[in-house]
């Protein structure tokens, strides 16, 4: 054998004594593991949206004001009426159906609160 398959062989060698020390991981892009994903924040309703859409609603001030998040920002709405506004944006709750319309152009509708996951 040349010094370059002594190398290879050596490195091989290596490489399997380091996977079997629980330790240690070699391969970098994860394993048997579950990447865990944030859920909802706390103390919050999500709800999904037509087109795959969806946002959190956290209820504060003794359901007086409604903390709006989305993916990108947040914002507090005043309660108004049925509904919740900072004389920009609007939110429409009925019971487990939700309506959000940040912008006129930007609505999020169709909105409801997803049933729970059976594990």
């Amino acid at each position: 054998m040349n010094n370059l398959n002594y190398r290879w062989l050596a490195a091989g060698s290596v490489v399997m004594m380091l996977s079997a020390c629980s330790s240690v991981k070699v391969w970098p892009f994860g394993g048997d593991e579950v990447a865990s994903v944030p859920g909802a924040p706390a103390n919050s309703t999500a709800y999904v949206c037509e087109k795959n859409r969806k946002f959190y609603v956290r209820m504060l001030d003794n359901g007086a004001t409604a903390w709006v998040i989305l993916p990108e920002r947040e914002f507090a709405l005043a309660k108004s009426g049925t509904s919740f506004s900072n004389g920009v944006s609007t939110l429409t709750i009925l019971g487990q159906e939700a309506t959000l319309v940040v912008t006129p152009e930007n609505t999020y509708s169709g909105c409801s609160v997803p049933a729970p996951v059976k594990k």
